[in-house]
């Protein structure tokens, strides 16, 4: 199983706690609001550890619990738009400051600039690093797709921004939520 990128798309805001018996509340999850969940961690969708934007500022994990519905939404359920490489249908997300991208070993690749756009196929997410989303393709700003590749595969991570934003309206890596 693996981890996805998630957006906030009930219509609620979400509670976080720093434990799965809902006795420290440690942030609040906004609608529209991105996060990293840690699938992989079991839950079975109802205690659902993420990676989140905190008060503070800061990175943090904490829980869902019991989330409601559209509160794990996948981010390719909201793409910036689409793209065909190499005849393979892929969802773009735009990204709106520099950021760095690293192999599916977590090395670093190289960065995409700002206004270019990262492609994938799935809201897979890094299992070491939730916040990062997992792409096949960054958009060259001399124009055309370049292929993420290393460690033998042909995906990698780009730090999707939350250590700096997570709300939609200043999140690095953008699509239409």
């Amino acid at each position: 199983m693996s981890n996805y990128f998630c957006i906030n798309k009930s219509g609620k805001s979400v509670p976080v706690y720093s434990d799965t018996d809902k006795k420290n509340k440690i942030g609040t999850i906004y609608n529209r609001e991105a996060f990293g969940y840690n699938r992989n961690w079991g839950g079975d969708d109802y205690f659902c550890q993420i990676v989140f934007r905190n008060s503070k500022g800061s990175l943090s994990a904490g829980f869902i619990i019991d989330p409601p519905n559209g509160a794990l939404t996948n981010c390719t359920d909201y793409p910036y738009g689409n793209a065909t490489i190499n005849g393979k249908s892929y969802k773009t997300f735009i990204m709106r400051s520099s950021k760095t991208v690293y192999t599916a070993g977590g090395s670093r690749w190289g960065a995409v600039a700002a206004n270019c756009r990262v492609a994938c196929q799935t809201a897979m997410a890094g299992d070491s690093h939730p916040e990062w989303k997992g792409i096949n393709y960054v958009e060259s700003s001399k124009g055309g797709w370049v292929a993420v590749t290393g460690d033998g595969l042909s995906y990698g991570f780009v730090d999707a921004g939350l250590s700096t934003a997570s709300d939609y309206n200043s999140i690095p890596m953008y699509g239409s939520w």
